[in-house]
């Protein structure tokens, strides 16, 4: 038996329930969940924002990291061939086919036409997928990672969502170079972890710009070359720091992870000619004006990214293996720690921006 947070109906929301444990499927894995984090999407799954993608019942949570209860027959080391075994502390990519056109021959797994997201639902019986539980079911079609020893348990749930969307969207990016200026927009846990990220892969300057303040403040001891609160600046003045700071270009990259229509539009106005603009945060539903001829006349580069194969986690756990702890990564990500019994103020605390990543421990 397992005590999981279950969302039956939208209107009722989410409550705990004690469900039952079914068989590991040959290939998959039973673990206990030491640390889960709430992400934005979350909440949108419980306000029925992703009412057409998500499938009720279903057991909410996608980020987690778990100690291995038991193994599946066959599974026997992780991605990238370290052995595994009963008591090893791992975490686990959405489960890509591998066998759809997009998985197989585009070698583009984030868009499988087959996933089943954890969190996302549905919910079979014995088979928990969520989370926001005491266990959960690994499927036999994700990959798995061992978690280094010196990365926190909540740090590296926080990074399943968050970093590794991150380390996604740079890998679709050209490289950034020593001499390149790098716009963040948002100053969310996407938004941090991007900033944390561009700073270490060498760019001469990264501008973080967002709010509240107190998340910009998170970043104080890091060496940005600017944090620019949108709470007390216009989209002029932003556009204009930034260009006073390139010597009038504009950035070299603009990573925009915010989230709302005006973030891309100023993002555009950001970002130099000739300039690469990538998108990872736009989940509005809206449709944004874009100056198709300014765009071409300035030779722009626009790309997206969406959430991230297991190559992206075994590069996000590198990373908080080296950096997390000179940066601070885990203060200034991880929140509040809550008990599955309190997630609905979890789930309060994020909607209503006061926490960056709260942590449910069930």
């Amino acid at each position: 038996m397992s005590r999981a947070v279950v969302l039956a109906d939208y209107a009722d929301g989410p409550a705990v329930e004690t469900l039952e444990l079914g068989p590991v499927l040959p290939g998959g894995a039973l673990v206990r969940i030491d640390a889960a984090t709430v992400c934005g999407t979350d909440v949108h799954i419980c306000d029925g924002v992703f009412d057409q993608l998500a499938r009720l019942p279903l057991i909410l949570g996608h980020e987690g990291t778990g100690t291995v209860v038991e193994l599946g027959a066959g599974l026997k080391s992780d991605a990238v061939g370290e052995p595994l075994r009963p008591g090893d502390r791992i975490v686990w990519a959405h489960n890509w086919c591998g066998r759809c056109y997009f998985c197989a021959v585009a070698k583009q797994p984030t868009l499988c036409e087959n996933t089943m997201g954890y969190g996302w639902g549905p919910y079979e019986e014995g088979a928990v997928n969520g989370t926001f539980s005491e266990h959960l079911h690994v499927s036999p079609d994700s990959r798995v990672l061992r978690v280094p020893e010196g990365v926190t348990s909540p740090l590296a749930s926080a990074a399943t969502c968050a970093l590794r969307t991150v380390m996604h969207a740079l890998d679709r990016m050209p490289r950034i170079r020593f001499s390149d200026t790098v716009v963040v927009l948002g100053a969310g846990p996407v938004g941090v972890m991007a900033a944390a990220a561009a700073l270490r892969s060498g760019a001469n300057q990264v501008i973080l710009i967002g709010a509240p303040g107190s998340r910009l403040a998170a970043t104080e001891a890091w060496d940005l070359a600017a944090r620019i609160d949108i709470d007390e600046t216009e989209p002029g003045e932003r556009i204009e720091a930034v260009r006073s700071m390139t010597a009038g270009r504009g950035a070299d990259f603009v990573i925009e992870c915010a989230g709302p229509p005006d973030a891309f539009t100023e993002g555009m106005e950001m970002v130099r000619a000739g300039g690469t603009l990538m998108v990872v945060g736009q989940a509005h539903g809206k449709t944004v004006p874009v100056p198709t001829t300014a765009m071409k006349v300035r030779q722009l580069t626009v790309r997206t990214s969406l959430s991230a194969d297991i190559s992206h986690f075994h590069d996000a756990l590198r990373f908080l293996d080296r950096h997390s702890v000179e940066l601070g990564l885990e203060s200034a990500v991880c929140s509040n720690t809550y008990s599955l019994d309190q997630v609905t103020d979890a789930l309060a605390a994020m909607k209503a921006g006061a926490e960056m990543k709260p942590v449910i421990v069930p």
